[in-house]
């Protein structure tokens, strides 16, 4: 018999991490960080026989403690793709800087994840150890997301982490005719909404950028440094923004475009993403910055929800200007900058509240499958699997199972450090 414990992530979103014991050795799934301050993990789970972990994606609600369990032996191995390994690194590095070192690693237990990771691609089978086989399946949430799938005692387990079956301009939708499973612990994030037209959406964004630059105004588009910054790009390149308006790409972002370009295998189309970085101009610093916004143009920048990164220093510089505009592209978490921004037109950023002046707007591409995209991919899962339902606030978990439960499945919605025999 094998126990699971779900170290985190249950009932609330953040902190990932799954840990999975057979017999003499154990298999770590995630090891996230929550953005409290300073930043909190999951408890610490014993390293006697952890025979590696796997990363579902490179966002630190999911790999942000990933050198913590590194640090504990050098045998333990990291199993991610290429590309979420390349994209963590500077995330987690910039975390470390952000938090001035108060974290339970050092900066060096950091470059472990290159050292120890054993680089895996989607649909390759992996044996780990003497009990395990892992493979991994494209979950179509940023480059290079996986659903990782683990074979243990004749079952074998599902964790989506984070998933989207919808295609977007930069990643293909997750895989689809997945094999049979027994157990599917899923996220369960946007289980009470439902997406709006990915198409109508990206033309309602295009024509808000235009109307801006148009009347004169510059067109800030804060957005999470991985996905969402290069999807804005493709999107901007697909609908032929004239060219004498520039883009200009900011922060964390010029990364993550630098790390994506390297891995073409993971993303719809290498050709569309290759044209939208070249046609961005990078900003370097604050001369750059100061070019920016000397005439009508689009600064893409994070962070997404205004909480920090280049963003903040783009809005103080375009807040009390009407012709300008905040293109808000992602979720604004209620008490985050760019949730007051939407609510009150007014936002506290850098312990100061600025009355905005700039055209405030919303147009949401998300990452994640709603209502219906969670259902749809869930209950084809062949094998009739129960799920365990993580990775959301309390009243989507409850949302998703009643879903579940409804088409005749099991649901269960775990507690943080409950264990359950699988």
């Amino acid at each position: 018999m094998a126990q699971l414990t779900f170290l985190g992530s249950c009932r609330e979103i953040g902190r990932s991490g799954f840990y999975l014991e057979v017999k003499d050795e154990s298999f770590l799934v995630d090891y996230g960080t929550k953005f409290t301050n300073p930043p909190t993990y999951p408890d610490m789970p014993s390293s006697d026989n952890l025979q590696g972990v796997a990363i579902t994606h490179a966002h630190l609600d999911h790999s942000g403690g990933i050198p913590r369990i590194l640090a504990q032996d050098e045998a333990i191995s990291l199993f991610c793709t290429p590309a979420t390994r390349d994209l963590c690194i500077p995330l987690i590095r910039d975390m470390y800087k952000i938090s001035k070192g108060r974290l339970p690693f050092t900066n060096n237990d950091i470059a472990r994840i290159h050292r120890q990771c054993q680089p895996t691609a989607y649909e390759q089978t992996t044996p780990i150890g003497r009990n395990f086989e892992m493979t991994l399946f494209n979950a179509g949430h940023i480059p290079g997301s996986a659903m990782v799938s683990i074979r243990y005692n004749g079952k074998r387990i599902l964790f989506t982490g984070d998933f989207n079956n919808i295609e977007s301009r930069l990643n293909p939708g997750a895989r689809k005719n997945l094999p049979k499973h027994d157990i599917v612990v899923s996220e369960s994030t946007y289980a009470r909404r439902l997406n709006p037209n990915r198409e109508e959406i990206e033309e309602a964004m295009v024509q808000s950028v235009i109307e801006t630059v148009e009347r004169g105004g510059i067109a800030l588009i804060p957005a999470f440094a991985i996905g969402r910054s290069q999807e804005i790009m493709c999107i901007l390149e697909k609908y032929d923004i004239p060219m004498k308006y520039p883009i200009y790409v900011d922060g964390m972002a010029r990364k993550v475009n630098e790390v994506v370009v390297k891995h073409p295998e993971y993303i719809s189309s290498p050709q569309s993403f290759e044209r939208a970085v070249k046609r961005a101009h990078v900003v370097h610093d604050n001369r750059d910055r100061q070019n920016a916004i000397r005439k009508p143009g689009i600064i893409i920048a994070p962070a997404g929800m205004l909480k920090g990164g280049a963003s903040h220093l783009y809005f103080k510089m375009l807040y009390d200007d009407p012709k300008n505009s905040i293109i808000l592209v992602s979720f604004q978490i209620p008490g985050t900058p760019g949730a007051e921004l939407m609510s009150r037109r007014k936002a506290v950023v850098g312990n100061r509240e600025f009355n905005v002046e700039a055209q405030v707007m919303y147009h949401h591409l998300s990452s994640h499958a709603d209502s219906r995209g969670l259902v749809d991919v869930l209950q084809n899962i062949p094998g009739d699997p129960e799920f365990y339902l993580v990775h959301g606030e309390s009243e989507s978990c409850d949302a998703l199972a009643a879903k579940l439960e409804k088409k005749g499945k099991t649901a269960h919605i775990p507690e943080i450090n409950q264990t359950f025999e699988v």
